[in-house]
């Protein structure tokens, strides 16, 4: 039975000299690989939804669906509607691509 047991490619990440920041889009790239099955040593702490625990001893707690929001640009488009409503010059500025395109907040 070991033999037909399929066990995932175990992977290092090597950062380099980036900075692991919290939130950082690499831990994004990370985690698309771990759900793609390869197998990487890693910790949830540095991803976005991790809460560390405000007390001593207490859980700390990871909302991954916060993680996947982040990850599909929900906060993007929060940021263009706010913008559209607030300043739309500002907003044709830093979006001019995307109008270019025909994509609006709706679509992202």
């Amino acid at each position: 039975d070991e033999e037909n047991e399929q066990r995932p490619f175990k992977c290092i990440l090597d950062v380099g000299l980036r900075r692991t920041c919290v939130g950082h889009r690499m831990w994004g790239a990370l985690k698309g690989a771990v759900d793609g099955g390869l197998h990487i040593p890693h910790s949830t702490k540095n991803f976005p939804g991790f809460k560390p625990a405000e007390e001593k001893g207490a859980e700390s707690e990871y909302d991954a669906e916060a993680h996947k929001e982040r990850i599909f640009g929900s906060h993007v488009k929060e940021y263009m509607e706010m913008l559209q409503e607030e300043d739309p010059t500002k907003y044709e500025a830093h979006f001019s691509k995307f109008i270019a395109e025909g994509i609006d907040a709706d679509k992202t």
